[in-house]
């Protein structure tokens, strides 16, 4: 009876034995297939964040690297050998680099320095013992024409709702932002991004201001341009839409007529970085500033003015050329480079004809403003120069009266048609209708929405009937 008992119960145990280990069996097979799942989810999660991180500008950066190129971009050498061009075989549009796709733009090389040949000092050295002049004429156009690209000086948006710049194609778009104090202008081409830096800024944002960038010792202009109105982003002037154009060269011509002084090293971009006086300052209208500054520290007694030119105190044809190394449209600077103009020189010592180019047209920049001033009665018939209206050393940018009252020297208000008509408020504003702002054909953009003409003023005094009546239906509004 007991052996039977006996008997039973090891057959029981043996049984539970079976059970329990069938059940951990089952257990552990769960655990396993758990365990592969999560590794398996682990391993997907972290190939994602290395795609990510693979993807991400500002990660990539940092590691002084570009986005990798997509194997569906198709990239080639221009037949110059100056440039990448990156496209995609659906559209004719594409990407203008001068630095290889998925790389970055090398950092500006130190060469060159402040101190220069040509005894430029920069509008900073005139300040010690010019101070009240220097104060007013920093915040003057010539002075913000060219300055770093630093945030506080950047006008357009770097962030929010109008910080992008769309085009036709919706595969093409561009961003403005900044990351680390720095503002960058990043395209998106398909599924491909790159950023170039914005570094230097051109232009006094009076009307608009583009931006320049370092490769190296080479300087180029970025696609994106600010425009001041209606504050949004444009093509650069002369930019297809839909390209993404970031290799056109910075020549000398360009930086004569924005900087102080740059040394040219090679055509046709190739500059000394660290050479550049940015501005132009109150050398380009007196002359170079280190005889001056070192005579005068060295006699601090003497008070009459050496090693400087007075404008003013030139003939006006001489005057005129001061004001026309970049008033003027139809020159470029002539073989070896820019910067060789002193005040009291001709400007066609320096400087070379453009052939088929109409001198009198509105153009870009503004810079027909002696050519059209030449063709007013104004000038024809008087001694004036731009400096019986403008007063180089303030920014007046705007204000009609002050302009009126200066053609009020000359002009009687009761010689003036509208005279009965505006009465009293006659004086306060001439320059609307004698020196209208219009829109030209020579200066367009390419917007998403169309072409765009920025107005300009016309500095061809005379009257003008249109201007007039817009004038007055502005009055009665």
């Amino acid at each position: 009876m007991n052996r039977n008992v006996f008997i039973v119960l090891a057959a029981l145990l043996a049984l539970f034995v079976f059970w329990w280990s069938s059940q951990d069996t089952e257990s552990n097979n769960v655990d396993i297939a758990s365990l592969a799942r999560e590794k398996a989810r682990k391993s997907a999660a972290a190939e994602a964040e290395a795609i990510a991180v693979q993807s991400d500008l500002a990660t990539l950066a940092k590691q002084g690297k570009g986005q990798p190129l997509p194997d569906y971009l198709a990239t080639d050498i221009d037949p110059s050998g100056k440039f990448w061009l990156v496209g995609h075989p659906a559209v004719e549009f594409g990407v203008e680099i001068p630095f290889e796709p998925g790389n970055l733009p090398v950092p500006k090389s130190r060469q060159g320095s402040k101190k220069n040949a040509a005894g430029f000092l920069g509008a900073d050295s005139c300040r010690e013992c010019h101070a009240d002049k220097y104060e007013t004429f920093v915040e003057t156009a010539h002075h913000r024409t060219s300055r770093l690209a630093s945030l506080d000086e950047i006008s357009g948006p770097l962030q929010g709702s109008r910080n992008r710049m769309n085009t036709l194609h919706p595969e093409i778009g561009f961003e403005m932002l900044e990351r680390d104090e720095v503002a960058y202008q990043r395209v998106s081409f398909f599924d491909w991004q790159f950023e170039v830096p914005m570094q230097l800024i051109m232009g006094s944002s009076k009307m608009a201001e583009t931006y320049l960038y370092w490769h190296g010792d080479k300087l180029f202009q970025l696609n994106c341009t600010y425009l001041s109105e209606p504050n949004t982003w444009i093509n650069s002037p002369g930019y297809l839409d839909g390209d993404a154009a970031y290799a056109r060269p910075i020549q000398s011509g360009c930086l004569d007529c924005h900087t102080t002084y740059a040394e040219f090293r090679e055509d046709p971009n190739h500059f000394s970085p660290d050479s550049l006086i940015l501005g132009i300052s109150c050398e380009r209208c007196h002359g170079p500033g280190q005889q001056h500054v070192d005579y005068h520290h060295a006699h601090p007694s003497e008070k009459k003015s050496q090693h400087m030119t007075v404008p003013s105190k030139l003939s006006r044809e001489r005057e005129m050329d001061v004001c026309g190394q970049c008033h003027t449209g139809d020159k470029a600077p002539k073989s070896p480079g820019a910067f060789g103009f002193r005040p009291g020189d001709s400007l066609d010592d320096h400087y070379e004809k453009l052939e088929g180019y109409d001198e009198s047209s509105n153009t870009v920049h503004t810079s027909n403003q002696i050519a059209r001033l030449a063709l007013s009665a104004c000038f024809e018939e008087s001694d004036m120069a731009c400096v019986q209206c403008h007063d180089p050393h303030k920014n007046e940018r705007g204000m009609t009266q002050i302009f009126s009252q200066r053609c009020l020297k000359c002009h009687q208000e009761k010689q003036c048609g509208m005279h009965e008509t505006l009465g009293p408020k006659l004086k306060e504003n001439c320059v609307d209708c004698h020196m209208p702002k219009r829109a030209t054909e020579n200066l367009r953009v390419e917007t998403v929405s169309g072409q765009v003409f920025p107005p300009l003023r016309d500095h061809y005094i005379r009257v003008d009937q249109q201007a007039t009546k817009q004038f007055l239906d502005a009055l009665q509004k």
